[in-house]
């Protein structure tokens, strides 16, 4: 029977009968749990028995004395019938670990038969780490690469490995939603872009993980929270001293004049926080549309994934973050309305979606083809200047009619001004071409004479101050989420 003995952590040795392999073993990740590696040894040799335990002896013994890449590839296929061998007839039951009521379209799925194949692979990587673990016997890269591929290539001829890679990008793109502006940070300084690092993760997870597999346990869960932790240790671990990570949304750059630094930072620390928020609520909205998936939220990060790339692309500022949601933050924070005018696309939608639930919230259904908009960006340059006018001037619900209730632009009577601006406000609104920023669909359209009812209203009311409690329920709700 083979048994194995730990004298330090990187010194093992194997031994059967009076025989004795030393086994030296190089600083890694597999080094530092080569337990796992030893139990699942023994667990082969009592199954399979002495025919085995003789081979794999001899087959280290031999290896150390000869150290001929012929030897080794001449092994392999009888390496890979002994571990297929033992989960044959071990027979485990790999569909425990499939909830398929969970699957929907979308979801990255790991049939039963992959997963067996996983542990398999792993099995096999298990036996060669005897070797390419060493120290003093091993391979050159090109070698080593070369006897790698011919234990997985079973699951690199199927979509095995193409599904893990995408559990990794979508779990450090689902990360970049909230840490977007340390990983620029990290690009900048490091070179190193997140598709660089999500390449990285997923090697340490070929090269690494894939070995550590335990035959009881979901590998695919085993993967997820690898990738996680490996995710923020690197984002603790490198600007540590630096950089707060607790803080999950880093003060935004200083936009404003040095005029005084201490109300800038104030401003961008708040603007920080609300975008936290903001993504928060986010999230949740986008959960909402997915079930969960298998394990692993793989759907759900994949719509995340999506939306990250969509809301990265945005180049251009909404008409209405001009018009609505700028002013209206400006008064529910007390950051000056010109230090909105800075925020870039990304950030200016994302608060653009915040108000949007806040003003659901406090106006119902009251105005709902305006607030609408607000989950929609622009895919074209919305225009400086515009000659539209008010079409609907006369009627009950028109200009004239609409005004007259109030008679009030900020103290004045004057119908001419706020005409003239609500009619600016709806012009530049009508001439976009929106996008939806959840499903990244195009805008279906709304009739423009309801949506300049909406606005000839809502502005009226807010010239004149006919607003002022609502934007205080605004506030108190802003308030409650911080």
């Amino acid at each position: 029977m083979l048994e194995f003995e730990k004298k330090e952590t990187k010194k093992w040795e194997m031994m059967l009968n009076d025989e004795v392999i030393e086994l030296n073993l190089k600083p890694s990740t597999v080094t530092n749990k080569f337990n796992i590696v030893t139990d699942f040894v023994k667990s082969v040799n009592t199954v399979l028995g002495e025919e085995f335990e003789i081979w794999f002896f001899n087959f280290i013994k031999n290896y150390k004395d000869e150290n001929d890449i012929n030897y080794l590839t001449d092994n392999v296929v009888i390496l890979k019938q002994y571990i297929s061998k033992y989960f044959d007839i071990q027979n485990m039951d790999y569909s425990k670990f499939v909830d398929r009521s969970k699957v929907k379209k979308g979801t990255i799925l790991f049939e039963p038969n992959e997963i067996r194949q996983i542990l398999i692979s792993s099995g096999y990587l298990k036996l060669y780490s005897f070797i390419s673990d060493r120290v003093g016997i091993e391979l050159s890269n090109s070698n080593h690469k070369k006897i790698y591929n011919m234990f997985v290539e079973e699951i690199m001829s199927t979509d095995v490995v193409y599904k893990i890679f995408n559990i990794v990008k979508t779990k450090v793109y689902r990360y970049n939603l909230t840490d977007r502006y340390m990983w620029e940070y990290i690009k900048m300084i490091q070179c190193k872009s997140i598709d660089v690092h999500t390449v990285e993760i997923f090697n340490f997870i070929m090269n690494q993980i894939l070995i550590l597999c335990e035959e009881d346990k979901n590998p695919i869960t085993y993967f997820v929270g690898v990738i996680e932790e490996s995710v923020k240790w690197f984002l603790r671990s490198v600007y540590k001293k630096t950089v707060v990570y607790d803080d999950s949304i880093s003060t935004e750059d200083i936009h404003g004049l040095n005029v005084d630094n201490l109300k800038t930072y104030s401003y961008n620390d708040t603007l920080g926080r609300l975008k936290g928020i903001a993504y928060e609520y986010i999230y949740k909205e986008l959960d909402k549309t997915t079930p969960l998936s298998v394990d692993d939220n793989s759907e759900t990060d994949k719509i995340m994934a999506e939306f990250q790339q969509r809301v990265q692309s945005i180049e251009f500022i909404s008409p209405l973050s001009d018009c609505l949601l700028f002013p209206l933050l400006s008064r529910i924070t007390n950051i000056p309305y010109f230090h909105f005018k800075t925020l870039s696309p990304e950030h200016s939608i994302v608060l653009s979606v915040y108000l949007q639930r806040l003003l659901q919230k406090v106006f119902k259904s009251e105005y709902e083809d305006m607030f609408s908009m607000l989950n929609f960006y622009p895919t074209s340059v919305p225009a400086v200047a515009t000659t539209y006018k008010i079409k609907n001037v006369n009627n009950e619900t028109g200009f004239i009619n609409v005004q007259d209730k109030t008679n009030n632009f900020f103290g004045f009577q004057t119908k001419t001004l706020p005409y003239k601006i609500i009619s600016y406000f709806v012009g530049r609104t009508s001439r976009v071409n929106f996008c939806n920023i959840f499903n990244g669909k195009p805008y279906g359209g709304i009739p423009l004479s309801r949506i300049e009812s909406n606005m000839v209203k809502f502005y009226t009311l807010y010239f004149s101050g006919g607003l002022d409690d609502k934007i205080e329920e605004l506030s108190k709700l802003v308030d409650l989420d911080f």
